[in-house]
């Protein structure tokens, strides 16, 4: 027993420890598409893992280049699906993203990704559980110290061996039902992190506001009062925020 076995098998005892192997369907390095003389086919977006929302869904920007020509039979092939989740194999467990269903043309990834499939019966959960287990700290530290190097400790090459004997829990799927959590929890923190910047901002502005006060008050008391009536309204508004958010949290 590794390691992370022993360390899973105290996390969750009452879950059976299998491998990522026993979730997937495929786990394969992406080929490229266009090679050869026979490269006709320009139908299709490449993906860059770049481009993830805030769900961790894959998308394809509006500004994205016109493809070049590809090998027909390789794009049959290579083509990406729904439930796919796409990860980068050079360095450290990193970006990865999840294929969605809301795309205008067929898409692809390239060589420096790794395709982790799910059969028909594993896409409306599994890939979400396996995305957040890959993206645990000490699941990345285990994964990390056996990722063999290519002539050196800074060049790591992950390959499709280690992620398919990954120890994992053997979750089972259930109807979408964790994947709706997970959102809901994802959206959460998309607003938490949106109120945070904008907090943020407004922290330094009324910071250059109370340092402008000093010059205010040389100038004379009457260039005070009026101000003073605006703050009013801005705290009151600022405390039925404060009410509304934190009132959410309490038990």
């Amino acid at each position: 027993m590794n390691k992370l076995q022993a360390l899973l098998k105290t996390k969750f005892p009452h879950s059976k420890i299998g491998t990522l192997k026993d979730l997937t369907y495929k786990i394969s390095g992406i080929s490229k598409v266009r090679y050869g003389t026979n490269c006709r086919d320009s139908d299709y977006d490449e993906i860059s893992l770049n481009n993830i929302d805030g769900y961790g869904q894959i998308y394809i920007p509006s500004s994205h280049k016109a493809s070049a020509p590809a090998n027909a039979t390789a794009l049959k092939n290579q083509s990406l699906l729904e439930g796919d989740l796409i990860i980068l194999h050079r360095g450290k467990v990193g970006k990865m993203g999840i294929i969605g269903d809301k795309y205008k043309r067929r898409i692809v990834g390239n060589n420096s990704m790794i395709r982790i499939q799910f059969d028909e019966t594993r896409r409306k959960d599994t890939p979400w559980f396996v995305m957040q287990y890959l993206q645990l700290s000490f699941v990345k530290e285990y994964i990390d110290t056996y990722i063999p190097s290519s002539g050196s400790t800074k060049r790591k090459i992950l390959n499709p061996l280690i992620l398919s004997s990954l120890p994992i829990p053997l979750f089972e799927e259930c109807q979408g039902i964790y994947k709706a959590y997970l959102f809901n929890k994802k959206r959460m923190y998309i607003q938490a992190k949106a109120l945070s910047e904008k907090a943020q901002i407004l922290m330094q502005e009324y910071k250059q506001i109370q340092d402008a006060s000093v010059d205010l008050s040389v100038e004379g008391t009457q260039y005070l009062l009026p101000l003073i009536e605006k703050d009013k309204v801005q705290i009151q508004e600022i405390d039925k925020i404060s009410n509304l958010l934190f009132g959410v949290f309490k038990t």
